[in-house]
């Protein structure tokens, strides 16, 4: 990170800082609720210090960066070419990263050496087990073999993204299941709560959590 944030341009005064702030964690284990001996991390930030997100944009910016550079060789393609923008399709949350690409497997092989180099330089591990190849329009033998060659599981539409569905097809009533779900396990916790405090709790929940799910539908 010293190095991606070096490379853009901050200055001297600003890098000495974070090399004040990246040793300065410390952390401890619980053992049936006793706090164990205090040591000290060797990197990162404090949980819920607001630099989190700034140097998580900053890890975010070097993989967009070098999935760019492999797009202006030629090693990767636009799935959809767009007039407004020419960065390639990549969408990322905390650790979750989504990317849009055709089923090609030099783009793939491409892709993969990208991811590689990216977990290299920044020491973030990238599981490809965990990961997973969803295609459109892609005969299942070909499917395998691009998941084979990428090292993931093979997925299917629809298919769950930051606790929201996405398909091609209009929802079924199945696919609410899990908003339903979550919104019972949320409730299950107000039993100790007041009369007023368990409706203000519903009223939150059923605010949120429909509005947030029903952002991904196109209403007509």
């Amino acid at each position: 990170m010293m190095s991606v944030m070096q490379h853009i341009g901050f200055g001297s005064k600003w890098l000495s800082w974070m090399e004040l702030i990246f040793p300065s964690g410390t952390s401890f284990v619980l053992l049936n609720g006793v706090p164990g001996k205090v040591f000290h991390c060797k990197r990162g930030v404090r949980q819920g210090v607001p630099l989190s997100p700034l140097l998580y944009i900053l890890a975010s910016d070097l993989l967009q960066s070098m999935v760019n550079d492999a797009r202006a060789h030629n090693l990767l393609q636009l799935p959809v070419p767009l007039q407004h923008n020419q960065d390639f399709s990549i969408l990322q949350y905390a650790d979750d990263t989504l990317v849009i690409m055709e089923a090609c497997s030099l783009q793939i092989l491409a892709l993969k050496n990208v991811l590689q180099e990216f977990s290299n330089s920044t020491c973030l591990n990238i599981n490809f087990s965990k990961s997973m190849l969803i295609l459109v329009n892609v005969k299942e033998q070909r499917t395998s073999l691009l998941a084979q060659l990428f090292g993931c599981v093979v997925g299917s539409l629809p298919f769950t993204y930051l606790v929201l569905p996405l398909g091609l097809t209009k929802p079924k009533v199945i696919d609410f299941l899990p908003l339903v779900t979550k919104c019972e396990r949320r409730l299950s916790y107000t039993s100790f709560l007041s009369q007023a405090g368990r409706l203000e709790v519903t009223n939150s929940i059923f605010a949120s959590f429909p509005m947030s799910f029903m952002s991904t539908f196109q209403i007509t």
